[in-house]
Order: C-alpha cells, then sequence, then structure tokens
C-alpha cells in the first residue's frame, strides 16, 4: 500500500480497512526494531498459536485507536504525515495474522476477501468468549510429551490442530472446518458485549464518531463502510452514514449494490463497443489481417481483470455476493485469455503469411496457419487449466479431467481427427498445391483448397469434389501439373490396300513433322507401322511434348494431328 492510500483512510474504521487490505496480499516488510526480520510467527503449539494471534491482533487495534483518537479530536478531513507514518508502522505487523489460520482449502480466487472476513470474524468471536489463561493452554512441552494432535477452545467448536502433511506440517493452526463455520459463529455472538479490551474501546469510539445509538461491531463496520471512497468523499462523511445505509440485504449494503450495479453497466458497455468497434471492420474484406478481433476478448479480460477488482476494493463488497462476483470474474478473465490466445495465434499466422508474401491458400500458409492455431489451442489449455487451479480445482484433477474428456472426444470423432492430421500431413509433404491438376483415384481435377478436414478439387466439367483429407493421403495421388514432358500416343490408320512406298513417305513426313516442333521433345519420338486392321494399317506414333499445363498440351497435340491429317490427304 502505498503512501497515498494511506493518506485518505482515517480513524480506527478506516485503519481496519487499511489492516484487511495488507492483509490482501500488499508486501510489507518487518519493524526496523525486530533483531529477527524474517522470523515467522510461533506455530508451534496450540497456546502459541492462540496467544499470538491475539496479541497481534490486539496490538494493530490499539495502534489504530491510536491515530483514530488524534484524528477525532481533530476538525481535519484526513490523516496528517505522521499519523499515515504510524498507521503504516502498524500495518507492517498485519499480515502475521493470515498465518494462524489453515486457508489451503480456499481457492486462490477467493483467498483474498475471504481470509480477511475470517480473521476479523475470529477476533470477534474470541473478543466475546472465555478464553482460559494462556497457561491453562498446552505449550510446545506439553504438545512434545503427548500425541496431541487438536486442541479445542473450551465450550466452543474452535479447533487448533497440527498439520500431518505439505509445507506448514508440524504447526498447529486454527483448522479448516472452524474457518469455514466462522460465519456461523460471529452470528451467534454478535449482540453479546465485547469483553474489556482493545476491540470493546474501537467499536466504543466508531460508535461516538458515527453517532450511532447502538454499538456496532468491527466486522460489519468494515463490511458496510464505503472505504474505498475515501479517495474522493471525506472519511468524516463517510462514517456518518445514516442506519439504513448500512444495513445488508443478501450480503451487502444499499450504496454497496447501487455501486457494484453501475459498475457492471459501466463494464457491459466496455465490452459493447469493443463488439460495436471490431464488428464493422471484421466483415471487411480488404484485408488479410484482422488484429480488431482481439478488441473483445481484450474488453473482457479489462473488465473482469482490472474494472471489477478495482470496484471490489472501493465497495469493499463481501460475503456471498463477493464469492458470486469472484467466481464470475475468475471465470471471464480466464476464458477471455483462452479466446485471446486462440485469437491472436490466428492473427499472428496471417502476419506471418503476410510477411512472407505466400500465395492465398496454398499449403505454405496452410501449414502455417495449422502450426500457429494449434499453438493457440495449447496456450488457451494452459490458461483453462490455470483458472481451474485459481477457482480451486488442482492442475492435476483439471489435467485427468480434460485427459478423459479428450479420450471421450477422440473416441467420438475419430474421423474428424483423421482429417486433422490428413491435412498436416498434406502441409507437410506437399504432394500437389493449390491451382495444380491432379488425379486421386478416380477424380481428376484442379486443386482450389486444401482445408483441415478435406481437399476440394474442381473437375473438368466445373464440379466441387470434396475428398477428405485422410482418404487423399491413404490415396494415389498423381500430380499432373509437375510432368516435366507430357507423353502423347496417337495411332494413325490409313486404307490397308495403300503401297508401301506411300507408307514409308507418310511415316517419314510424321517423323520429320516431330523433329521440327520445338515443344516436342528430340530423340523421343517413335513412328511404326504398329498393327494391321481388318480394313486398315494402323501406324503408331508416340512422342512427348514439352509443356507446362494442359491447355499448351491440348493445342500443340491439335497441331501435330492437323499437320499429319494434312500430310494423309497430300
Amino acid at each position: 500500500m502505498s503512501v497515498a492510500v494511506g493518506a485518505m483512510l482515517p480513524g480506527w474504521l478506516i485503519g481496519t480497512a487499511v489492516l484487511i487490505t495488507v492483509l490482501l496480499g500488499v508486501a510489507t516488510t518487518a519493524n526496523a526494531d525486530d533483531a529477527y526480520p524474517l522470523r515467522g510467527p510461533d506455530t508451534s503449539s496450540p497456546r502459541a498459536t492462540l496467544q499470538g494471534f491475539i496479541t497481534t491482533a490486539d496490538d494493530i487495534y490499539r495502534s489504530m485507536q491510536g491515530v483514530m483518537q488524534g484524528y477525532a479530536r481533530s476538525d481535519r478531513l484526513y490523516l496528517t504525515a505522521e499519523e499515515r507514518q504510524q498507521q503504516l508502522a502498524t500495518l507492517r505487523k498485519a499480515p502475521t495474522l493470515f498465518r494462524y489460520l489453515d486457508l489451503s482449502h480456499i481457492p486462490p480466487a477467493l483467498l483474498e476477501i475471504v481470509a480477511a472476513e475470517r480473521v476479523l470474524q475470529l477476533k470477534e468471536v474470541l473478543d466475546r468468549i472465555d478464553i482460559p489463561p494462556f497457561a491453562d493452554i498446552p505449550d510446545q512441552g506439553a504438545t512434545a510429551g503427548q500425541p496431541l494432535k487438536r486442541w479445542r477452545l473450551p465450550n466452543t467448536e474452535i479447533d487448533i490442530v497440527r498439520i500431518e502433511s505439505g509445507p506448514r506440517a508440524g504447526e498447529f493452526l486454527v483448522d479448516t472446518a472452524t474457518i469455514d463455520r466462522l460465519p456461523e459463529f460471529y452470528a451467534r455472538i454478535r449482540d453479546l458485549p465485547y469483553k474489556p479490551g482493545a476491540g470493546e474501546q474501537l467499536s466504543a469510539l466508531y460508535s461516538t464518531l458515527s453517532n450511532s445509538g447502538s454499538r456496532v461491531t468491527i466486522y460489519d463496520a468494515f463490511m458496510s463502510s464505503p472505504i474505498g471512497l475515501s479517495y474522493v468523499v471525506p472519511p468524516r462523511w463517510m462514517l456518518d452514514l445514516p442506519d439504513w445505509a448500512k444495513l445488508r440485504y443478501a450480503g451487502a449494503t444499499p450504496w454497496q449494490w447501487l455501486g457494484l450495479v453501475l459498475v457492471l453497466l459501466v463494464g457491459a458497455l466496455i465490452i459493447w463497443l469493443s463488439h460495436r468497434i471490431a464488428r464493422p471492420r471484421a466483415d471487411a474484406v480488404e484485408a488479410r489481417l484482422r488484429w480488431h478481433a482481439l478488441l473483445l476478448p481484450l474488453a473482457i479480460m479489462f473488465v473482469a481483470g482490472v474494472l471489477v477488482p478495482r470496484a471490489d476494493t472501493m465497495l469493499r463488497i463481501g460475503d456471498m455476493p463477493r464469492t458470486i462476483i469472484e467466481y464470475a470474474r475468475t471465470v471471464a478473465l480466464y476464458l477471455g485469455g483462452a479466446w485471446l490466445a486462440i485469437v491472436a495465434a490466428a492473427e499472428l499466422g496471417e502476419a506471418i503469411i503476410g510477411s512472407e508474401r505466400l500465395t492465398i491458400r496454398s499449403l505454405d500458409d496452410q501449414l502455417i496457419r495449422l502450426g500457429v492455431r494449434l499453438v493457440g489451442i495449447l496456450a488457451a489449455a494452459v490458461i483453462l487449466i490455470e483458472g481451474g487451479d485459481e477457482l480451486g480445482f488442482p492442475a492435476f484433477s483439471v489435467l485427468a479431467g480434460l485427459g478423459v474428456g479428450g479420450l471421450a472426444v477422440a473416441l467420438a470423432a475419430q474421423s474428424t481427427i483423421a482429417n486433422l492430421i490428413g491435412s498436416l500431413l498434406i502441409a507437410l509433404e506437399k504432394p500437389f498445391r493449390v491451382g495444380q491438376s491432379v488425379r486421386i483415384g478416380a477424380t481428376e481435377g484442379t486443386v482450389e483448397d486444401v482445408g483441415f478436414r478435406s481437399t476440394r478439387i474442381r473437375t473438368p466439367d466445373s464440379s466441387i469434389v470434396s475428398i477428405p483429407s485422410s482418404t487423399v493421403v491413404s490415396s494415389t495421388v498423381e500430380n499432373l501439373s509437375v510432368r516435366t514432358r507430357r507423353r502423347q500416343r496417337l495411332v494413325v490408320q490409313v486404307s490397308d490396300d495403300t503401297p508401301r512406298g506411300k507408307l514409308e513417305t507418310l511415316m517419314e513426313g510424321i517423323r520429320q513433322l516431330l523433329a521440327g516442333n520445338p515443344h516436342v521433345e528430340p530423340d523421343t519420338y517413335q513412328v511404326r507401322l504398329n498393327n494391321f486392321a481388318e480394313d486398315s494399317l494402323e501406324v503408331l506414333v508416340v512422342f512427348h511434348l514439352l509443356v507446362k499445363d494442359t491447355s499448351t498440351e491440348l493445342a500443340e497435340r491439335e497441331a501435330v494431328l492437323l499437320r499429319i491429317m494434312e500430310l494423309r490427304t497430300g
């Protein structure tokens, strides 16, 4: 927490809020006069844990009381620099309180607010019930002499247990069952009077400052006061809110519900505007790169990761509404991150293709698209696993679930996966390119598109045939466009009564015709009398045309046939 934030927080209530804010994760240093600044709290026994928690909390309360008393006696709106320094020095002790509780079962997404509430609720309970003398509570010597694993505070259901495994094994902490029931315990003792001590003094001073006719608990004061709005609203005004504004409805006060609705409306407006900005450009076809497609997932992540958390800090919403908000916010944040990873990967692929100036829909750009999209999907999976961990689902469980789910999907979509792998193999091996003439099985035509599931071929009669990629890789593929020469085989028929000399003259003329054609490969042609038909003689003509495409091949073949026809009738 910065000094500026401390400047805006008056009194014990504001001080308590800062305490909780620090507990939510502000890194602080130990007091300068501590000989062992890295020493953690003593949790070696039930006595050490309970005594350490109460002593630390009371020390913080008394220091905050001193700040509040000076503020209450003045007519200032904000704290002085000296009061801020005193407040910050006190708050350096605050993170210690979390160390006395076993919070391992709380999902990381809820840890901040839940843990802070439980610390205050536990302190409220301990400030109202009878606690045996610390000398009567088992200490480290007592626990070493017997296998003590659990100690229960007399006449309560508050347990301090020995942690058996994990990084805090061997420590005595307030157990998870007690932490889960602290809201219930607090509700049962809320109307009981405070015992003499720091808590009772803070509550009395708060009641005086807020002009409240009844005693208000420290926890309720924290949860029902607009602490975060002290940045813009004088704290004295906030402390004197009417009683109806402090009543809680479904876990929040009226002003908190109003603020939450306004924040959600602002968030919805941001998302809607990003969608409106992106939509017209998404329909445009003049550009291959559409980085504006990132706007919508970025807007969702901004609302879920920045706007809502900031609003929660300002509005100080807790209890069940905060739990629901945190779950929804975390889900939206990580889903938006997964969406962003997939979209960004696709746009990155288009950027690479554009920079390399590859032919549109060629196999090279198909390979790039497939590769970056797979990377995007993997990144999205990692983000979702991390999100599941934040929600309290261990990564191992999420991976196991994804494995089972992936197996089920694989079994249900075997053909789709086979086609996807087939498309990848086509992109890697490059048996043909878009625009080339091929023959795949009984299908012949020009390749128009190589997709992730199928290859589309336009046949000579202008129809489109889609061949599954798995079929393509398992079939014989003949690439007609990569032939360096194109073999031609002709049978020239002449009358069976044609004299030998005239027949030899015809064959020699055909040889000279082929030899003089620049499109015929030299020394590879054959012109021979090949067969006696029923009413004719058959002359076999074999040669190779040096052409690159089918249209040129047909034109040159036609020219040869016309010249042979002239030789026959000449």
